[in-house]
């Protein structure tokens, strides 16, 4: 996305897979990082246990602080005047671990963002910002698989913690309980991929859970598994901080999967519960995981206003330019790309029904541009679009002589934005039509978009039909 920034980082898997599509990173070595500083912008650290594949394994904190390789690559950074990041994703339980770290570092997001106070308390500096997690459309997007997409019912990805974390482990009980409980009525019912199977008792599945584990899955192989499932589940370590959830939440909603998730500040913060379902007893739960298992509509409407929200709001683009903000990097802006709607018309009748189809879109950043194909507009319109709140907009007047393509194309070659849209003069749109369009170029990387499946109104039999309903059942 912004890749005329070479990043030097240190991150764990999940954070580099996603930074990754952002910016050019450069995974810092820990024996060859000073070749590699000559290269980049900034360096961005996060909150690592097993950093750069375990190249920094348990050097960015301790008994005693950072390591000295970490301390010596920060004072060599502040040598050449390259800017330094941190990234705390594990506040607020681990705020005193690496708080040593934080006060290397020119700029510190945190995740929790009650502790900015603290963090500038005890930094000396303003320099301090809440950071949250969020989706990378590149690999978390709603793009189906050829085969199984949602063919199996309810999954859990994580692990259990016996000795820590109550909290979670209650929300676990109820949330991964309730999908126990109805599964027998299911073909395939819950099935769990625990993280750490066969390895440290501490995070093994107990009880009746355990008959539910089907193995492991590594990170690449969870992108998958998202799409073959109706329900995924998610619980939360952390159930106060309004800001800092479950970075699955986002992943997997992105992925076009609901999410069922026990409530949290955080999670009531980032999305209202007819996005993300968030029940609060195992009646609500087993009701909820119910509803959703059996109804392909629903699942649908409800990932598709979470997903709005997702790639308004939530991903690493919005994350990636938060930190480009913090370190005053000039940047465009991609989420916020200006598009025109081209609409040709040969039937005057139609421009009030064009001037409010484009005035309800939600797209702030859009152009009108309407080509009066064979008739002369109005003198008022100009002053009726701009009282609907069209603030720009072109006419262009074109001799009915010509070919709707030649329209097209005049439309077209006026138009100013970054991307056109090309719209009928009596369809009937939703307000998030071009929202939802521009969504679907920037995560699936393509040239063209549009709908395959649609409505269609036959006035003459007032018959409603579905076009392509193959590919968007009923």
């Amino acid at each position: 996305m912004f890749d005329d920034l070479r990043v030097g980082t240190i991150l764990d898997e999940f954070s580099a897979e996603s930074f990754g599509y952002e910016w050019a990173i450069v995974p810092l070595k820990r024996d060859g990082w000073k070749s590699q500083l000559g290269s980049v912008d900034f360096v961005f650290i996060e909150s690592a246990w097993n950093g750069n594949g375990g190249d920094w394994k348990f050097k960015l904190t301790g008994t005693a602080g950072p390591s000295p390789e970490v301390v010596e690559l920060l004072a060599e950074c502040r040598h050449r005047k390259i800017p330094t990041v941190f990234w705390n994703k594990e506040d607020p339980p681990h705020f005193e671990d690496f708080l040593p770290l934080a006060e290397l570092c020119d700029v510190v997001f945190t995740s929790d963002v009650r502790l900015i106070p603290e963090y500038q308390a005890k930094l000396g500096h303003d320099r301090v910002a809440a950071l949250p997690f969020a989706a990378q459309p590149a690999i978390h997007n709603p793009s189906r698989p050829a085969y199984n997409f949602a063919a199996r019912d309810i999954a859990f990805a994580g692990m259990y913690f016996a000795h820590k974390f109550p909290e979670r482990r209650q929300q676990m009980d109820l949330l991964l309980g309730a999908a126990a409980a109805v599964s027998g009525r299911m073909q395939h019912g819950l099935e769990i991929f625990s993280r750490f199977l066969g390895e440290d008792e501490r995070y093994q599945f107990p009880g009746a859970l355990a008959e539910h584990v089907v193995g492991s899955l590594p990170y690449r192989n969870l992108l998958t598994a998202y799409k073959y499932f109706k329900v995924f589940l998610n619980v939360n370590s952390v159930v106060d901080s309004p800001s800092m959830c479950a970075r699955r939440i986002f992943e997997i909603t992105a992925a076009g999967t609901p999410v069922v998730t026990t409530p949290s500040a955080a999670t009531k913060a980032f999305f209202p519960i007819d996005e993300v379902a968030q029940p609060e007893t195992k009646e609500d739960a087993e009701f909820v995981l119910r509803s959703l298992v059996r109804s392909k509509e629903l699942r649908d409407r409800t990932v598709h206003k979470a997903q709005r929200r997702i790639w308004a709001e939530h991903t690493y683009t919005h994350r990636a330019i938060s930190v480009m903000d913090a370190l005053a990097i000039d940047h465009t802006d991609p989420i916020s790309a200006s598009v025109s709607a081209v609409v040709s018309t040969n039937r005057p009748q139609h421009l009030e029904k064009i001037i409010s189809t484009h005035a309800q879109q939600t797209h702030a950043n859009r152009e009108l541009v309407l080509v009066a194909h064979g008739f002369t507009v109005p003198t008022d319109f100009a002053r009726r679009a701009t009282d609907s709140g069209i603030e720009n907009f072109q006419i262009l007047e074109v001799d009915s002589t010509e070919s709707l393509g030649e329209c097209l194309n005049r439309g077209i070659s006026a138009a100013g934005g970054d991307v056109i849209a090309k719209m009928d003069d009596d369809d009937i749109y939703g307000a998030h039509y071009l929202s939802d369009q521009l969504a679907a170029l920037r995560y699936s990387g393509a040239d063209l978009v549009g709908k395959q499946a649609h409505y269609l109104y036959l006035t003459s039999r007032d018959i409603g039909l579905i076009v392509n309903k193959s590919v968007e059942p009923v």
